[in-house]
């Protein structure tokens, strides 16, 4: 009795045959109708030199795994049995033709190769993901119908090689191409006989697919099966673009990749083949992904004009919106990190593109013709060139400026909200705009004493320019210390200003700390409740030497300012303490003695000496002009003194921030004999 008629006895009425189709070495195939359901279906039943010592039941568990495979691309398994011990399997009937005979017909085009691939792969990843290997990749296996290409026969020759229980000879199974494959598409470790096989068998086979595909030919020609097994362990085939010169250079790279002697040097798995492919359907499209020779000079060109505008945004952000001061810098780091990762991308695809133009042809005779990238960075490189490819880098950068961005919005909602350490004052409650302050004399370790009231000024000068909170006034403060039945030159040390501070309404005392570090100084701003409930804000610096006390004392404060919650743009927009004041400290210690003495101790005549004597030091310190000119008149002096004291203060009010300018222009209007014009003195003080 011939198998057909066994088969159809062994059916039953469930199954018709129709015809036998064209098998291969592995099964003989048999078209046949089922007949509850009224479809059509293919029953493969295995060849009797495959049955032989077979595991029945392992075969069986094999096949249910691989039958458990759902996928648009995979054609399934319906049903298993056996006949007289012979194993077959049922799968649905496929309208359409094989890849081989499509191939047979002509050379394909690019976008049908890449189309045909991407399905391929799509069945490839879901299977490996589900733990099937295919292990017989090949035209003959992938079926063309309605537009798409659908992968057969998945896990049977895994099946076939785990369900055997007895050795067998390599030949035979590898010329009937199953356990150990289809010798033109055979990965080198298949052909060694490794047993800890994984998914990147299929890659392999996938590459030796495309590369036939795209050539119209085997990788290694029409030769005898052993030296085509021998050649999958030794040679390399030449690069797809040298034989179709319109292949794009991703996709000649990529079968280059998949056809790596070494199953590390090949994708980790078919997914990340698919954005691969999908950027390769066209010539252009290859230089994004592995990149072309001149990617580099174009990726620079891009990088510099987005660093440039990163740049720019930052900072017309940080004048125009009032964005921390941070950001600008904090842009720029961003994009200067991106650098690096842009010139290792280059050097991965360098590497990836000269190993697959460039690998020498190897033959049992040794013979090479050209060098391909070699040493453990270039081994490193091929490795990361699956990964590290122009668009992920792009994507990437993108993804930190983004971050960056994110990170920028968070802070500045934390700070709006008054929530965690990014919270100003005003928001978190502890502060209200317009509580007053109270400014103490700062503590000065094993230094000039003469520092503590400089420092103490030019506090007073920088927190001046705040539109949100005010300062107690010195006068306020003598009053006060009247009251308390104190001298009113006492030091205003922690405890006697938070004391002065209930008393004048204040509800926050800042004081400071300064001490000689080497050839500079250690400041410290501390802001602490006036009810004594603890420290709200905290800020240190270190000034380099004396020059570079007023730049730090302006640093501090302008970081107090906006912990404290006034608007970051306003802050931004300070005016420099030094242009505010002046860049010579002697003469803001003069100045810091005139108003002490004008303003505290009613010592006019020594207030106009002090002040004098700041002038000689800075003749452009607008403040001490102003001042000397309010202690003559306060002392009585000759009108022509106190015009002539005036005049300066108006020249240079410019310099000043706008309430300090106002005051002096105010001055000036009111007290100048020569200039006197009460409606400007008004609008003045009114500004």
């Amino acid at each position: 009795m011939d198998l057909r008629t066994e088969l159809q006895q062994h059916l039953g009425a469930a199954y018709t045959l129709d015809r036998e189709l064209g098998g291969g070495g592995m099964s003989r195939v048999f078209l046949a109708e089922e007949v509850r359901l009224g479809r059509t279906v293919v029953i493969k039943v295995l060849s009797p030199e495959l049955a032989q010592g077979l595991n029945a039941e392992r075969f069986e568990r094999e096949i249910k795994l691989a039958a458990s495979l759902q996928q648009a691309n995979i054609v399934p398994l319906l049903s298993a049995g056996e006949l007289g011990g012979i194993p077959y399997f049922t799968m649905p009937y496929v309208e359409g033709e094989s890849l081989r005979a499509h191939l047979a017909r002509g050379s394909l085009s690019i976008s049908e190769v890449v189309t045909i691939l991407r399905d391929v792969t799509r069945a490839l990843a879901y299977a490996h993901a589900r733990g099937v290997i295919h292990r017989d990749i090949k035209p003959d296996n992938v079926l063309l119908s309605g537009g798409a290409a659908v992968v057969t026969d998945f896990g049977i020759a895994k099946a076939i090689s785990a369900s055997r229980t007895r050795g067998d000879d390599h030949t035979t199974l590898t010329q009937l191409g199953t356990s150990l494959g289809t010798p033109a598409y055979m990965a080198p470790e298949q052909v060694a006989g490794d047993p800890g096989l994984d998914q990147r068998v299929d890659l392999y086979s996938l590459g030796c697919m495309a590369f036939e595909l795209l050539t119209g030919r085997q990788p290694f020609g029409e030769r005898a099966p052993q030296k085509v097994l021998a050649a999958h362990l030794t040679e390399v085939p030449p690069p797809v673009a040298s034989i179709r010169p319109d292949c794009p250079p991703a996709l000649s790279m990529l079968v280059a990749q998949l056809m790596a002697k070494e199953p590390s040097l090949r994708p980790a798995s078919a997914a990340e083949l698919l954005p691969i492919l999908d950027n390769s359907a066209t010539p252009g499209s290859g230089a994004m992904v592995f990149g072309g020779a001149g990617m580099l000079k174009k990726a620079l060109t891009w990088y510099v004009l987005a660093l440039v505008a990163v740049a720019i945004v930052a900072k017309a952000a940080v004048v125009g919106i009032g964005l921390p001061d941070w950001v600008f810098p904090g842009a720029i780091l961003v994009m200067a990190l991106g650098l690096p990762a842009l010139l290792a991308t280059a050097y991965v695809q360098r590497v990836a593109r000269h190993t697959a133009t460039a690998t020498p042809t190897l033959t049992p005779g040794g013979s090479s013709v050209a060098r391909a990238p070699s040493g453990t960075m270039a081994t490193i490189a091929l490795k990361a060139s699956p990964h590290l490819t122009w668009r992920r880098t792009t994507r990437g950068g993108v993804i930190a400026v983004t971050a960056f961005v994110l990170s920028v919005a968070a802070f500045m909602v934390l700070r709006g909200l008054g929530i965690g350490p990014w919270g100003s004052l005003f928001a978190a409650g502890k502060l209200a705009v317009d509580d007053r302050i109270l400014v103490s004399d700062f503590s000065v370790a094993r230094g000039d004493s003469a520092l503590g009231p400089i420092l103490v000024e030019a506090v007073r000068a920088a927190l001046s320019q705040s539109n949100s909170v005010r300062l107690v006034e010195p006068s306020d403060i003598a009053q006060a210390l009247q009251e308390m039945r104190r001298p009113r030159d006492s030091r205003l040390d922690e405890s006697l200003a938070r004391d002065v501070a209930l008393r004048t309404g204040a509800k926050a005392v800042l004081g400071g700390r300064v001490a000689p570090v080497g050839t500079g100084y250690a400041i410290s701003l501390d802001l602490s409740s006036a009810s004594g409930s603890g420290t709200l804000a905290s800020f240190q610096g270190t000034a380099d030497g004396p020059k570079d006390l007023l730049n730090v004392v302006d640093q501090l404060s302008r970081k107090l300012r906006a912990r404290m919650g006034e608007s970051l743009k306003r802050v931004q927009k300070t005016v420099p303490l030094e242009q505010a004041t002046t860049a010579s400290l002697p003469a803001l210690q003069k100045y810091s003695e005139a108003t002490r003495a004008n303003d505290l101790d009613q010592d006019f005549d020594g207030a106009v000496r002090a002040a004098r004597e700041a002038v000689a030091l800075d003749s452009t310190f607008a403040l001490a002009w102003r001042k000397l000119g309010v202690a003559l008149t306060n002392s009585q002096a000759g009108q022509a003194s106190v015009d002539s004291a005036l005049d300066k203060a108006a020249r240079y009010a410019d310099k000043l921030p706008d309430r300090e300018k106002y005051l002096a222009l105010g001055f000036y209007y009111e007290q100048s004999s020569s200039a006197a014009d009460r409606g400007k003195a008004l609008a003045a003080y009114q500004a």
